[in-house]
């Protein structure tokens, strides 16, 4: 080939590598673990092809089971009344009551497909149309390469020592270089890595020349290498954003030239694998019994053959989720807001309280609301404020916004007391540099041996301290622990005027929190205490890329008490009163206690109210953690719920610190008034937003395009780890064999592991997470909504491809609207309960709440 048909063929391989690499989503390493959807490359097409696609792809389907959806219709979970509603959404000729007469049985054809939905032997997963040649040829050289390039990129992104040779060459030339000098391999496979081209794309179409593989035959072929370790793939994708030393076009070039040099000499493409021909003797004659019918009759054979034609079984498991979906939206879906009682002076709220919409602060804003007058708001957790944060500790800078955002500018800690703060400071240094020390000695190679001659007997003492007496052990600690002095965040310095006031009215009107501001406003970030938990990110803030809330709630406070900031809100039609103070605060997710931050910027004005409102803090904290403790495995009879939260943040062997985010199912987008007092059972994305003080929809538009695309990666991945453990998720937390900060292999070896482990999501071989899509309820114009589907690709793919079910009303007495496949359609979710009740009291049905 020419110089210029070389180089042209190298660049459509390169592109062949990168359309196969959007069949895996990038994977974030563990110290910024975030939830995403890992099949987000097939968002551009309709929900139903794409899990046809992925089953074909990925040998697994992203429902439960048939057996499971039949089991749960069984139980009454899912109603007949919603089987038939998906059915007939699904296919509308089974609304027809035209009779279906056969062998003398007259019926109908939503009979006849009801029955297929109970009865049919079920849809089972066929396993990837997409193996490599050696899984086909030789399913022990597959393993091998496997094994290979597991090891190498564990080496590399595992052990400083073995990275370094990856960023000064490049991931595939330090990988020809020091593999060829491994002694497992055959001295024939070395000298061929040795010769092997200098350039990946090379190596790739050293490969494909070598099968005979050209067009869409190449490309599948690179696609089977990308889907073969798809969490190595992940990380590779995701490490390539910000390393020219690593990328996915190496990756493939490993594999492929392993396999090519592992494989005989004389081995020849196998043909594509057959698919098992579908069980349809087996479907008909179930169907006919279902119905009481002879199946041998032809007349009989003809009409269900017809029927049976308009679905198949992946469409049957689509139908079955749509049903399942339905229930959860019926619990979940906002109804009338109760008629309230304008509050006068006397009435005002003693606090407002603004808790991120994660789904853990429902549970306890629901609580606060009732141990005293506190009104409550949701809102995305890094308030508004896109910053990187450096620590007054000296830690590195973190980018403390959601990973769809690039903070503008670095907001840093400091103190007035610089005496202090550097004791502080040269503490903590100290202590991270003993624990990365004695981390170091652990993971060498040769120094365990002498380390734990020399220091054994202490450590082992206290690790018996660990295990036996956890918390006594984390207040020891803490004990000894030099206490932060006070500091302050530069947010009113680094922020200029206008970004401030742009900042502060952007979070004020999309949470429409424009008038009656209480004494308190409480900005309350959240993180996660956790001890010995490698996915400790992902218990953190979302909103704040995988870390605490903490920094971000401080910034916000000190913006919103910023008397320029406050004179600028003022002209723009939003007065703060003189005597309304914002508060920065902490919750903590898996003890439940919220700490105020900056405790010394208190006035002497609102002393006692802040001690009023720590009271109510306390009451919520307390029946908040007996609400959730009391779901937690292991929890221990006769104790104290606050105690044993405290327990199992600093027990380093609890593998359930707190369900997380588990069960998450809705995003609703409204006042507060439409939910307020019920039970949602920590299942809903709860975020602030009146329409009325939105005039121009920008905070809507943000809402839908930045929070509700996070939580649906939120939601894609709990769904997703849960249908389809082995192949998106990270196995059982006792397994986990941690791979420096990147990720978990389970045990030694095999495929990093993506996703959530198994005790986010379930106990034993019992689920905890109902995997159904996000169900989104937005109370705001129709038009509005509209104009942001049309203008926001991300936010079309994921509602015209139906991966989030969208329902909208402009008011809380209007009936809720669906967006259905051609545009907005009515619906009737059935019973609903009225806002301000909770389960048990009055239900009314939906069609009668919007009479």
């Amino acid at each position: 080939m020419t110089t210029t048909a070389t180089l042209a063929r190298h660049a459509t391989i390169r592109g062949w590598v990168a359309a196969s690499g959007r069949a895996i989503a990038p994977h974030f390493p563990l110290e910024t673990f975030i939830a995403r959807n890992p099949v987000a490359g097939y968002e551009t097409l309709d929900h139903d092809d794409a899990l046809r696609l992925i089953a074909q792809e990925h040998g697994v389907f992203l429902t439960p089971t048939e057996e499971r959806f039949r089991a749960l219709h069984a139980e009454g979970r899912i109603p007949l009344s919603d089987l038939v509603a998906a059915l007939h959404q699904f296919v509308p000729e089974a609304r027809s009551l035209h009779p279906v007469v056969t062998d003398g049985v007259v019926t109908t054809l939503s009979e006849v497909l009801l029955h297929d939905l109970l009865v049919s032997p079920p849809a089972t997963p066929l396993g990837t149309s997409l193996p490599t040649p050696a899984h086909t040829l030789s399913p022990k050289v597959h393993a091998r390469v496997d094994d290979l390039t597991s090891r190498w990129l564990t080496a590399i992104f595992g052990a400083a020592a073995w990275s370094e040779p990856t960023q000064r060459e490049g991931m595939w030339n330090s990988w020809r270089r020091l593999a060829a000098l491994d002694p497992t391999l055959p001295r024939r496979v070395r000298a061929g890595i040795r010769s092997a081209p200098a350039e990946p794309a090379a190596a790739i179409n050293t490969a494909l020349e070598w099968w005979s593989l050209d067009g869409w035959a190449a490309e599948d072929f690179i696609r089977a290498h990308v889907l073969a370790q798809p969490g190595w793939s992940a990380l590779v994708r995701h490490t390539a954003v910000e390393s020219r030393s690593v990328d996915l076009a190496s990756l493939v070039a490993i594999r492929v030239t392993l396999e090519h040099l592992l494989l005989p000499a004389d081995a020849t493409f196998p043909a594509a694998p057959a698919v098992p021909p579908a069980d349809k003797e087996g479907r008909l004659r179930a169907v006919a019994d279902g119905i009481g019918a002879d199946a041998s009759t032809p007349d009989v054979r003809a009409t269900l053959q017809r029927i049976l034609s308009l679905i198949d079984p992946l469409t049957r498991l689509s139908i079955w989720q749509e049903a399942y979906e339905r229930g959860a939206a019926r619990a979940l879906a906002p109804a009338s807001a109760p008629v309230l009682r304008p509050l006068g002076d006397a009435a005002r709220s003693l606090a407002q309280a603004i808790f991120c919409i994660d789904t853990r602060s429902e549970s306890y804003r629901r609580h606060l609301e009732a141990a005293g007058p506190i009104e409550t708001l949701g809102f995305a957790g890094f308030f508004a404020v896109p910053i990187s944060f450096r620590a007054a500790d000296g830690s590195p800078e973190v980018a403390s916004c959601p990973v769809l955002l690039t903070p503008r500018v670095a907001v840093t800690e400091s103190s007035v007391d610089r005496g202090a703060i550097d004791r502080w400071r040269r503490q903590r240094t100290a202590t991270a540099e003993h624990c990365g020390a004695t981390h170091a000695l652990g993971e060498s190679t040769l120094a365990p041996y002498a380390f734990a001659e020399t220091a054994g007997w202490f450590l082992g003492a206290a690790s018996v301290a660990r295990t036996i007496a956890p918390r006594l052990w984390n207040s020891a600690r803490a004990g000894i622990r030099r206490p932060k002095p006070a500091t302050r965040v530069n947010a009113d310095v680094v922020f200029s005027l206008d970004e401030r006031v742009l900042y502060a009215e952007t979070a004020l009107r999309m949470m429409g929190l424009v008038d009656g501001f209480a004494p308190i406003v409480l900005i309350c970030g959240h993180g996660a205490s956790v001890t010995n938990n490698p996915f400790a990110s992902g218990l953190q803030c979302g909103a704040c890329g995988g870390h605490e809330g903490e920094p971000n709630a401080r910034a916000a406070a000190t913006i919103f008490n910023d008397p320029a900031t406050r004179d600028g809100l003022a002209a723009r039609g939003i007065t703060i009163p003189d005597d309304t103070l914002f508060v920065a605060a902490q919750m903590d997710t898996v003890t439940d206690e919220v700490r105020i931050l900056e405790p010394w910027t208190i006035p002497a004005s609102h002393e006692t109210r802040i001690l009023e409102l720590a009271r109510h803090l306390e009451t919520a904290r307390a029946a908040d953690a007996a609400e959730r403790t009391a779901t937690l495995p292991g929890a221990r009879p006769n104790t104290d719920a606050v105690t044993e939260t405290l327990r199992r943040s600093s027990d380093w062997a609890e593998a359930f610190p707190e369900w997380g985010l588990a069960g998450n199912a809705a995003f609703i987008v409204g006042p507060r008034a439409i939910t307020a007092g019920v039970d949602l059972g920590r299942r809903t994305f709860l975020h602030s937003y009146d329409a009325d003080a939105d005039p121009g929809g920008s905070g809507l538009e943000t809402i839908l395009t930045a929070p509700m695309v996070v939580a649906q990666w939120i939601n894609a991945q709990y769904t997703v780890s849960t249908v389809a453990p082995d192949r998106f998720g990270a196995g059982p937390k006792p397994l986990h064999n941690v791979v420096g900060t990147a990720g978990v292999l389970s045990g030694f070896g095999g495929d990093l592991r993506i996703g959530l482990p198994w005790q986010s999501v379930g106990v034993g071989h019992e689920t905890r997470h109902e995997p159904v899509r996000l169900q989104v309820f937005v109370q705001a114009p129709l038009t509005r909504i509209n104009e942001i589907i049309d203008s926001s690709e991300t936010v079309r793919n994921l509602v015209k491809n139906r991966w989030i079910t969208l329902r909208a009303r402009e008011y809380d007495t209007a009936r809720w609207m669906r967006f259905g496949r051609y545009g907005w359609e009515t619906e009737d979710l059935g019973t609903a309960r009225v806002a301000g009740t909770s389960a048990g009291d009055e239900e009314i049905t939906t069609k009668e709440n919007h009479a």
